[in-house]
């Protein structure tokens, strides 16, 4: 599922990241990689995730590329 699909406290692991190579790589910088775990903080536009023990918010253009499955 996207990562808009998460609702509040929902948490989930990073399947794939489907945005074009530079941005992969800023969020990658984040820590948005494969099998990293993570929590929604605030769903929304921008939503606040919670990854490892950081906070980022990412507008929805982002969020949409971002695919979670299950914890």
């Amino acid at each position: 599922m996207q990562l808009t699909q998460l609702t509040h406290g929902q948490q989930g692991v990073v399947e794939s990241i489907t945005s074009s190579e530079s941005s992969a790589k800023r969020l990658a910088d984040i820590g948005f990689v494969r099998g990293a775990r993570l929590q929604m903080v605030r769903p929304g536009d921008p939503c606040i995730v919670r990854i490892d023990e950081t906070c980022v918010g990412l507008g929805f253009g982002h969020q949409k590329h971002i695919y979670v499955g299950g914890s």
